[in-house]
């Protein structure tokens, strides 16, 4: 009897094919791999683990960016190298060696700063310019500055920290990270509120007024005495941020004049991205540079077939920046300095909770909509990690004090969405 074996060759072929793709998997995960080659791994697998974080959100009713920083945690190498000790000393048979997912950091960071360049720019394609510079909103930021700095020096002064330490967790609590806020209240469809715009335009006000105060700061604290820093600071991003919306009018005249459909996005985007680095350059931030392009794009007659096209990069680099906050938490020290860390997180959310919220109200909030901005401008995010890499790069903080810091900034971000979560759904 003849056995044919023609129809068995496709299992066959996906038997091997599965085979080379575990084997390929198992590489990825434990063993060498050029560093070149192995980002395309790590992109996939960011990209799979938003997909598992949508899915997620579904099945357990929690904000998106919430979902995300934590699985971000799950995959940071603090993380993993705590989960292989403890699961070691049970007597747990692991591979001897760590799976290494994240080892191309700086193409994750550029994609995570993409990401978050990106979110503020579609924030802003929805925002008129003048709803972003008024009376209110420098209001809230003026006592989202003050207000944490003076607590925070105190506080540091008062519990043994020198007078550098002191004035640089000043400078941290000043810190707000919208990013973060900004994606919980598009969740909640709540972007066009009053409140909402408070917020936002709080929170680009009080990039400015933090940068003049980390570079006060920075002068003081290194004993120099010269200002000539802070005054620059001062000119420079007065000037970005008047010269763009002026010349930004001049720009959307010839977009809506000599562009057709087809050339227009990309002549947008990298107007954006344009904006983004001379704001980064000025060290003012790219996302208020995005933020900024995409406030002056909103007098676009483009402005519904930009906001289209942009959707396809926000869905790509969004989840990433999201995830990738979440890597940067560093668990073992969370634990160390615990005590320190959760003081001092407090202090930094009830400082600003208590300031903006009293500015609102002045502003002629409501009581709930001024408790919205309240939480809403305690995120400190990436800003308060720029502070404290700033400190410990230039030698006036310590390690275990960058790492407070540190973990301060990723506590409020992530405390951050279920509380404001929880306030938008009253």
């Amino acid at each position: 009897m003849k056995i044919s074996l023609e129809k068995y060759y496709p299992l066959i072929v996906l038997a091997v094919f599965a085979l080379l793709l575990l084997t390929v998997l198992r590489t990825s995960l434990f063993g060498q791999v050029e560093s070149e080659k192995h980002v395309y791994f790590e992109i996939v697998f960011l990209l799979l683990l938003a997909l598992l974080g949508e899915i997620a959100v579904v099945y357990l009713k929690q904000p998106s960016v919430m979902i995300l920083m934590v699985l971000g945690i799950l995959m940071s190498h603090s993380f993993i190298e705590l989960a292989w000790e403890t699961a070691g000393s049970f007597g747990i048979p692991l591979p001897k060696s760590k799976p290494d997912i994240l080892r191309y950091e700086e193409v994750i960071r550029v994609f995570a700063q993409l990401g978050a360049v990106i979110l503020l720019f579609k924030v802003g394609l929805h925002h008129k310019i003048e709803g972003v510079f008024r009376g209110d909103n420098l209001l809230v930021a003026l006592a989202g500055v003050i207000v944490p700095f003076a607590v925070g020096y105190l506080y540091a002064s008062a519990t043994g920290g020198d007078f550098a330490y002191s004035m640089f967790l000043g400078a941290a609590l000043t810190a707000t990270s919208v990013g973060v806020t900004v994606a919980i209240l598009r969740e909640f469809g709540m972007l066009e509120q009053r409140f909402a715009q408070i917020i936002i335009g709080a929170a680009i006000i009080d990039d400015v007024l933090g940068l003049l105060v980390l570079s006060f700061v920075i002068n003081v604290a290194s004993g120099t005495g010269d200002l000539s820093p802070l005054l620059w600071t001062g000119v420079s991003a007065a000037v970005f941020l008047l010269g763009s919306i002026l010349a930004g009018k001049y720009f959307v005249k010839y977009l809506d004049r000599e562009w057709s459909n087809s050339k227009t996005f990309l002549l947008a985007l990298a107007f954006v991205l344009a904006y983004a680095y001379v704001a980064e350059f000025i060290k003012l931030s790219a996302i208020v540079g995005a933020f900024i392009a995409g406030i002056v794009l909103n007098q676009s007659r483009h402005v519904r077939e930009i906001a289209d096209k942009t959707y396809g990069l926000e869905m790509l680099f969004m989840p990433i920046f999201f995830i990738s906050l979440g890597t940067l938490v560093d668990v073992k020290s969370l634990a160390e300095f615990a005590v320190p860390i959760v003081i001092i997180t407090a202090i930094a959310f009830a400082s600003k909770l208590v300031a903006c919220t009293g500015a609102a109200m002045l502003a002629k909030l409501k009581l709930k909509e001024s408790l919205a901005v309240g939480i809403g401008m305690a995120p400190r995010g990436e800003v308060a990690l720029i502070v404290a890499s700033i400190g410990l790069t230039s030698g006036v903080l310590s390690a275990p004090q960058y790492s407070i810091i540190s973990a301060m900034a990723l506590l409020t971000t992530f405390v951050v969405p279920p509380m404001l979560a929880h306030a938008l759904k009253k």
